[in-house]
């Protein structure tokens, strides 16, 4: 019997000191905010004018969800400029899903979108990501910090200088997005097969300008000349389609301006022009990289014969009849010129890309 006493009173006593540690397990009850949370990476660059995207926030255990917002925006002198980041700008946003097999022309994408004042910088209440918009035109070039404030059901912790911001200066058309460089050949009239003169980077045959014009619309003008200056009319047929090679290729030329906006895109009498309905644009590519490919019409064109250039160094290109590397001229009329440019516009506006071909004069 005095056994059996025992044992219950073992149990009782466990019983009596689980009932006292339950109440302070409770205590997580009401959730809980780590004083650590933070970024993974802490350094934000985003070139001006463009969409990017910074890591969402490491919550340290935290419980959620949380709501984050951004309190206060430094420069580098310390001095709290709010103001520069929350002057709203208009800024085209998705209303629906793109479908790059159906939303293919300008108006198919624009029946897509709307367009929403926004502040450059967004901070996502849910997960603290920080959206960069094109209205990052509008910030001034410099670095920055950014106080953030995290709250749950636990309560409230204010982040100071918890993410610097680096707005920076880049190119607002790439030229070289991707995979893709400037190519410059020569093919056997109204065939697609090309002999290289040059393809790849500092390419000696490709001297080209990029000029923002204005700030809308958003349109982009493409124009070839030649060595002088002399522009090729798309219009009458002297800028023609690359074909594509093989037995009955699909599609029959490899892609361009028009393939990406059929339903804006105008040939002029000196340069092709479109409307693209956002940026970046094109969206996807429909070939290898965003490469576009031309022909000069064989009946317009008369082609250095050169010397083949194994490498070539940035800045150094093509002189003509005084280049170490001029072997004298084609025969007119046997060759097809062929071009591939590349091109990925990155920030809105207006733009012309116009490409000297310093091998080949017009006739």
């Amino acid at each position: 019997m005095k056994k059996y006493r025992k044992i219950n009173l073992t149990i009782l006593l466990s019983a009596i000191a689980l009932i006292e540690i339950l109440p302070g397990c409770t205590k997580i009850g009401n959730g809980f905010l780590s004083p650590y949370v933070t970024y993974a990476v802490t350094d934000f660059s985003i070139i001006r004018g463009r969409t990017a995207t910074s890591y969402s926030i490491v919550t340290d255990g935290s419980s959620i969800p949380m709501n984050i917002k951004w309190t206060n925006i430094y420069d580098s002198t310390g001095k709290i400029v709010d103001d520069i980041f929350s002057k709203e700008y208009p800024i085209a946003v998705w209303t629906a899903a793109y479908d790059p097999t159906t939303d293919n022309t300008f108006a198919s994408i624009i029946a897509k979108q709307k367009i929403e004042n926004l502040p450059p910088l967004v901070v996502n209440e849910n997960n603290g990501t920080i959206e960069a918009n094109a209205g990052t035109l509008n910030i001034p070039l410099g670095t920055y910090t950014m106080d953030l404030q995290v709250s749950n059901s636990a309560g409230t912790e204010s982040l100071k200088k918890i993410m610097q911001i680096d707005i920076v200066d880049g190119l607002q058309v790439e030229t070289a997005p991707g995979s893709g460089d400037f190519a410059n050949g020569r093919a056997v009239a109204g065939t697609a097969p090309v002999t290289y003169f040059f393809n790849g980077q500092n390419n000696p045959f490709s001297y080209y300008t990029v000029t923002r014009f204005a700030d809308t619309p958003n349109v982009f003008i493409l124009k070839f000349t030649d060595r002088n200056g002399v522009p090729f009319d798309p219009k009458t047929g002297e800028i023609i389609k690359r074909p594509a090679a093989g037995l009955n290729p699909v599609p029959p030329y490899l892609p361009n301006l028009q393939d990406y906006a059929p339903d804006t895109y105008v040939a002029l009498d000196t340069a092709m022009y479109l409307k693209y309905p956002l940026v970046p644009f094109p969206i996807v590519s429909i070939a290898d990289g965003f490469n576009m490919y031309y022909n000069i019409n064989t009946a317009f064109v008369q082609i250095d014969s050169t010397s083949a250039w194994s490498s070539n160094s940035a800045g150094i290109f093509y002189q003509g009849t005084s280049d170490s590397h001029y072997l004298g001229t084609y025969v007119n009329g046997e060759y097809d010129y062929s071009i591939r440019v590349p091109m990925r516009i990155e920030v809105p506006g207006s733009y012309e890309l116009t490409v000297k071909i310093l091998n080949v004069t017009h006739r």
